[in-house]
């Protein structure tokens, strides 16, 4: 009854003319560490984490694509990130449409981050905190597109990160809404194995994605990180893997899928992709997207490295 229901429902939008608009939070996330000695002798601490939050409104096309448009930010994206060799001053940039949010948001950052680091933030001696205003130039702000298979495209971004004391900066890299069409480009692969969405009940019981290299947007990324990583380390993956994909959940009205994948392929020095972990759920009705979450792990043998997650999931 709920899937005739929402067959119903969608007719009507359809056949009335009514654009049948969506509502989606994007969370994503970036974070790494590593501790060495230079020389034998001098600490090297290393800590880096940056994360956004934003909501999009989104519409189904005829062509089956959903193109999804900036709508506003919830909270301040921030950029947190040790300064120097030995870690003993932390940066931490913030950005929001609300010139006097942030100024609230920083602490609500730190506290957690002192307890789930304490390795690092035990050397902090000293906290700088740089303001910004998020600015968004034209309607869009951001907007990309999304095919029935998974892939992502289309990115545009038109939204302005100024420090509060334009025309001032602070010399460090804060491309936290940039680094999306590179998280964007990391998701953008299959996950069903060619049929549409409707025909997940005829879906072997397990069956393998595209071919995966993630060397370019790797590369994109790391020089949208920091001046360092753009002239010192290019990532060169050995060998493409694949993620295998299963069907976790086949109800009335939503299918979930998930794939995995442990390739433990070098990518830099001793640094290799550990994991990988990708959960789709689709709406049966109408085939738009319920949720699409990606982690990805980077790590050497010494447990040093970080991770990149992503969710996009729809809130109405």
């Amino acid at each position: 009854m709920k899937k005739m229901f929402f067959v119903a429902i969608f007719l009507l939008w359809t056949t009335s003319g009514i654009a049948f608009e969506l509502h989606y939070r994007m969370e994503y996330q970036i974070s790494g560490s590593a501790t060495s000695r230079l020389l034998f002798f001098f600490p090297l601490r290393v800590y880096y984490d940056t994360a956004a939050i934003i909501h999009f409104k989104a519409s189904l096309q005829a062509d089956g694509k959903t193109i999804f448009i900036f709508e506003n930010i919830p909270c301040s994206a921030y950029l947190m990130r040790t300064l120097g060799f030995a870690g003993k001053t932390l940066a931490l940039l913030t950005a929001d449409t609300h010139e006097t949010r942030d100024m609230f948001f920083s602490e609500s950052i730190l506290s957690p981050w002192r307890k789930k680091a304490p390795e690092f933030a035990e050397h902090v001696k000293n906290v700088k905190h740089f303001r910004h205003l998020l600015l968004k130039h034209d309607q869009d702000g951001i907007s990309f597109t999304r095919d029935g298979q998974g892939r992502y495209g289309n990115f545009s971004i038109n939204l302005e990160t100024r420090y509060v004391h334009h025309p001032s900066r602070t010399g460090i890299y804060f491309n936290v809404f940039l680094m999306m069409e590179d998280i964007l480009g990391i998701i953008n692969q299959r996950f069903i194995p060619g049929q549409g969405i409707q025909a997940a009940k005829e879906f072997p019981s397990s069956w393998n994605g595209d071919w995966i290299d993630f060397s370019s947007a790797l590369n994109q990324l790391g020089g949208r990180m920091e001046k360092i990583v753009r002239s010192l380390v290019t990532v060169e993956q050995q060998f493409p893997f694949q993620m295998k994909f299963r069907v976790n959940e086949n109800g009335p009205e939503a299918v979930e899928i998930c794939g995995e994948a442990f390739p433990d392929v070098p990518i830099w020095k001793s640094f290799m992709v550990r994991e990988v972990f990708r959960r789709v759920r689709v709406r049966l009705a109408d085939g738009a997207l319920v949720l699409d979450e990606l982690w990805v792990g980077i790590r050497n043998n010494k447990g040093q490295g970080g991770f990149g997650r992503m969710q996009l999931a729809l809130i109405n």
